[in-house]
């Protein structure tokens, strides 16, 4: 994969770093190809290698209202229920991101399959847990980064428990990036198997991050959703739908054992 555009909104300081993207329709290029999975049976549920033993992606598009599961995201077995007509440009492995209709550069709701921590030098951070816990411990000691304190919460249907957060760059950040278009950047999160992509936010934008430990394929796994505002304000009029699509949402998997 390509190294990861960072997306500059029309009239907008805040800069939101894609995903894993292909081209999306919102700028990236590079990511995976567009080419069926490589899926393991449906009925066999989540495999426990995934999201690294899965390959492929596609551009979902204009999604109507009602029920949708996903081609490539959790072995296709993530299903969302839309209100509304909503929009996504990345369905693969290790990321599903939508956005309501029309507003993918504004603010998006990402599901995300066993993030990875990056420092400065867009690294791996060394000795962090695939946990929860862990990459919270993690944030909270990440240079140029705001985060607030955990607080509990749950994902979906199934009701998962969750930590989680609200992340911003802090008024203090020194800029990490080049290519930086406001006062301060700062990368933090990646994935398996992408390359150099990464993301991070730039200031004033904002991302409230849901972490939960579960269980599939007989392995223990980290489950991250990302609701982005492109700044606090723009998160709290997002928040309400944001929050009902997490609720909607189901899959074949469980906590994790403790």
């Amino acid at each position: 994969m390509k190294s990861a555009l960072k997306l500059v909104a029309v009239a907008l300081s805040a800069v939101l770093v894609a995903g894993c993207g292909g081209s999306d329709g919102s700028g990236n290029s590079g990511g995976p190809s567009r080419t069926p999975a490589t899926t393991a049976s449906a009925s066999a549920g989540i495999p426990g290698c995934a999201p690294e033993c899965l390959s492929g992606g596609s551009d979902p598009g204009s999604l109507p209202a009602g029920r949708h599961q996903t081609s490539h995201f959790f072995n296709a077995q993530l299903t969302v229920t839309f209100t509304g007509r909503w929009e996504s440009h990345e369905d693969q492995p290790v990321e599903f991101s939508v956005a309501p209709e029309g507003s993918w550069d504004l603010h998006r709701v990402l599901f995300w399959s066993d993030l990875v921590p990056v420092g400065k030098d867009r690294k791996r951070a060394a000795g962090v847990p695939n946990t929860a816990s862990g990459l919270m411990t993690w944030l909270s000691t990440r240079p140029n980064l705001q985060v607030s304190k955990p607080r509990s919460g749950t994902i979906g249907a199934n009701a998962l428990p969750a930590q989680v957060v609200d992340i911003a760059i802090s008024s203090k950040a020194v800029n990490e990036a080049s290519d930086c278009p406001a006062r301060a950047c700062a990368d933090f999160l990646t994935w398996p198997n992408s390359g150099d992509n990464v993301y991070g936010l730039a200031e004033p934008a904002v991302l409230r991050l849901y972490l939960s430990d579960i269980g599939y394929g007989g392995k223990s796994h980290l489950f991250a959703i990302g609701i982005e505002g492109r700044d606090q304000a723009d998160l709290k009029v997002f928040l309400p739908d944001a929050e009902q699509l997490i609720a909607s949402a189901a899959a074949p998997v469980t906590p994790a054992p403790s």
